[in-house]
């Protein structure tokens, strides 16, 4: 190993575990990555972030305020190239899977108003997000502001999740619906 990448891990090493609310046992985030506000991020143990992962965590928008929270339970494994967006809240609880390429986010841009452009417009908290525990989220699917995965979810690839999931449930498509539910009477998963 050369000593130009020695350093651009050690560098990494330090960056990852320094001001986080909260960062737990073994919890690694690969190199490289960008993550805004890391103070109002709590990360349990066991936690795998991996390379290219952006936490857009914000805690100002031109004349906005916000206070941002993000929890990342215990064992829980991030592909690459994540991105989360958020003014208000995000919770992944434990034991949850997401695959590469998957888009969360709290907000949205104002569009409202056609004179002015959007990017001048505030932004929207349209709801916290919760992904709970056991959950798989397939790659490249979006998660849009006030969702909740349910427990022992499946969010097919390339879905688009605009509205809450029960408990184990398997939904996939744009917008992404209900396709199986487990059922506990039987122990068995069937095609809604």
């Amino acid at each position: 190993m050369n000593i130009p990448l020695l350093l651009k891990y050690a560098y990494s090493f330090v960056q990852s575990k320094t001001g986080f609310k909260k960062f737990g046992k073994r919890s690694v985030i690969k190199y490289p990555f960008r993550i805004w506000n890391k103070s109002k991020i709590e990360l349990g143990n066991d936690v795998f972030i991996a390379e290219n992962s952006f936490f857009a965590v914000s805690t100002a928008f031109k004349k906005q305020k916000f206070n941002p929270r993000v929890v990342i339970g215990n064992n829980v494994s991030i592909g690459s190239n994540f991105f989360l967006g958020c003014i208000d809240g995000v919770t992944i609880e434990d034991s949850v899977i997401i695959s590469d390429r998957v888009f969360v986010s709290d907000h949205s841009h104002n569009y409202e108003d056609s004179k002015v452009p959007i990017i001048d417009q505030p932004l929207k908290a349209e709801g916290k997000v919760l992904i709970k525990s056991g959950s798989f989220i397939g790659v490249n699917a979006v998660i849009m502001p006030g969702v909740t995965i349910g427990t022992h979810c499946v969010v097919g690839a390339s879905a688009v999740v605009t509205k809450s999931v029960p408990d184990y449930c398997v939904v996939a498509g744009i917008p992404a619906n209900v396709i199986k539910k487990y059922n506990g009477k039987i122990g068995k998963w069937i095609k809604n």
